[in-house]
């Protein structure tokens, strides 16, 4: 009974170890972020931790984007370090501390990497990383749009006038990957800060491939004294600088368009003579309004010029002898005017009343006949 037991215990005492070392191997190792475009080194977790020290390593595996054979990038086996699976020389290398070597990172390593480990008279033991890429922004980061002057790297003014109805300050981070997250602060002068805004917009980046630019903007209250606000970005694309911000200074200007007076010219006379009365104020409102009737007045002279021009153009291309379109109306109502009796009749242009013909005494309108036949 007492063999059977003890027995049992040393069962149970294998199937713990063996658990343990089994969650060992399977807990999330982390996520590393490498710059595009650059090298790059990956740590196997198992050895970062300690938990193989680097004179027992004896054989090792990078594998990516799975564990199997066909994925082996590159292997270490007593000093010898050998790309596998036909991938080129100077893609992959594996470093003192036994770390993964990208030599030049780009989008299409991104992934779940893992490393398999064969210590000194111990069986393989496996560990993954993930590594994520990232792109940091465009300097000046984060920037203020709105911005006249910049100050430092951490310090701009802005020039809002105050005639504008919706004044908005926008902060802007370009071209980053992971996207960056954006805030708004309001800086008092003791030094206390306070939350305006912590939404913001994420769109894909028009000029760099596969990056984000983010933007954030707020409404701006007109004020007599210049106000502070600090914008904040977070995110693992600005690496050491994470937490960069930019402290505005706004200050506003009243934009108000002055006129000259309006002084006695050549130009007011005439307006004078055109019957247009006009008074001299030196006001801008006042100066304003006499440019606009000076406009329209000339505007108006113009137009009545420009119809004498056409009047007397036609009147000078009339030939001598010429009839007009009403004298030939009225030449072709007295031909074609009979009386009942087919006597001819003569109309009186100037009564509109038809009289017969009767030789040289009846002629009514005989005045204005004779003028017709001369």
């Amino acid at each position: 009974m007492i063999q059977a037991h003890k027995a049992n215990l040393w069962m149970v005492l294998v199937v713990s170890v063996m658990v343990i070392r089994i969650q060992a191997r399977s807990k999330e190792d982390g996520t590393i972020f490498l710059e595009r475009g650059n090298p790059g080194i990956l740590s196997c977790p198992l050895v970062a931790s300690g938990q193989i020290p680097l004179d027992q390593i004896e054989v090792m595996y990078w594998y990516f984007p799975r564990l199997r054979d066909e994925d082996i990038l590159i292997s270490y086996f007593l000093g010898n370090v050998a790309p596998q699976n036909g991938i080129p020389e100077g893609v992959y290398d594996i470093n003192g501390n036994f770390s993964l070597v990208v030599e030049n990172v780009t989008d299409s390593d991104e992934g779940t990497y893992y490393c398999r480990v064969k210590p000194r008279l111990r069986m393989l033991v496996d560990g993954h990383v993930t590594m994520r890429v990232k792109v940091s922004p465009k300097e000046p980061f984060p920037d203020v749009t709105q911005c006249t002057q910049r100050i430092s790297e951490t310090a701009c003014k802005a020039e809002l006038p105050n005639d504008i109805k919706k004044r908005r300050l926008t902060c802007i981070v370009r071209d980053a990957k992971p996207a960056v997250a954006l805030r708004w602060l309001l800086e008092y002068s003791d030094g206390d800060t306070q939350l305006i805004s912590d939404r913001f917009t994420v769109k894909p980046s028009a000029y760099s491939v596969n990056t984000f630019t983010t933007s954030a903007s707020i409404p701006v209250v007109s004020s007599k004294v210049d106000t502070l606000y600090s914008c904040q970005a977070y995110g693992e694309a600005l690496s050491s600088r994470n937490g960069s911000h930019v402290t505005v200074t706004a200050f506003y200007t009243l934009q108000t368009t002055h006129f000259k007076s309006i002084q006695p010219t050549a130009a007011v006379p005439a307006m004078a003579e055109l019957g247009f009365n006009y008074t001299v104020e030196d006001t801008p409102y006042c100066s304003q309004n006499a440019v606009i009737g000076l406009t329209v007045a000339l505007c108006l002279s113009l137009a009545v010029v420009v119809g004498l021009v056409i009047a007397v153009c036609k009147i000078s291309m009339r030939k001598p002898g010429q009839k007009n379109d009403i004298e030939l109306q009225n030449e072709t109502r007295v031909r074609g005017n009979k009386g009942s009796k087919g006597e001819p009749q003569e109309t009186c242009l100037d009564s509109e009343v038809t009289i017969p013909l009767k030789g040289e005494n009846g002629h009514v309108c005989n005045l204005k006949k004779q003028a017709n036949r001369t």
